[in-house]
């Protein structure tokens, strides 16, 4: 069954908006790939360090405060960020069979939203960071709207599969230094002694004649 679309039944819930919050938590999920390459890099520390960057980037962007649609609720593990004024999560999960509690529980700053609504309606979001059934396949994030029995309401998907994770790396200019000429030290007896060069330029013509 094809659920509506997010804004369709909320309208402060742009596609915009959405997409810039999946590109952030694909940004994120990418960067810990291709950081955490050693073999004693597990799974779990891998899963544990996207979540905290992805919370960290979230919190990030809404400090810059550059999006001002973007608001926080709840900076803290249990993250609560808001579109627009309405409460949303996020998670690692799959999004057909969610397991994780911020896609299947009710969250203390998600009620006050949720109490205005009808039991029929989506008042319950959440971002989720799919890799498929195997964990193998190229993530995608799946928005989720909930109603208040957790009922699937409303379902958006990224479109963009893959955001490649680049690292800028500014160069240092090149500077050209040229190498010192270096000659053979001479021995002393081959120096000319400026005393003696002086010696001889200040005789006179008649001295040297005698």
């Amino acid at each position: 069954m094809t659920l509506p679309l997010p804004w369709t039944l909320h309208p402060e819930l742009g596609q915009g908006q959405l997409q810039t919050v999946a590109d952030w938590l694909l940004e994120e999920f990418f960067s810990v790939l291709d950081d955490l390459r050693r073999p004693t890099d597990s799974s779990y520390g891998r899963g544990c360090t996207a979540f905290d960057r992805q919370k960290n980037r979230i919190c990030q962007e809404h400090r810059g405060g550059e999006h001002l649609w973007l608001g926080m609720i709840n900076p803290n593990n249990d993250l609560v960020f808001s579109i627009n004024g309405i409460p949303c999560r996020f998670s690692n999960d799959d999004p057909n069979n969610p397991k994780k509690q911020a896609v299947i529980g009710v969250n203390q700053y998600q009620m006050s939203f949720q109490e205005f609504r009808q039991p029929e309606e989506a008042s319950r979001f959440c971002f989720v960071v799919d890799r498929g059934l195997s964990g193998a396949d190229e993530p995608r994030v799946a928005f989720l709207g909930f109603d208040s029995a957790g009922g699937p309401v409303c379902e958006w998907i990224s479109d963009t599969p893959r955001v490649l994770y680049a690292e800028s790396i500014q160069q240092a200019p090149e500077i050209t230094i040229n190498k010192a000429t270096v000659r053979p030290k001479l021995p002393e007896t081959d120096v000319a002694r400026p005393e003696a060069a002086n010696d001889e330029n200040s005789a006179s013509p008649d001295t040297e004649a005698t």
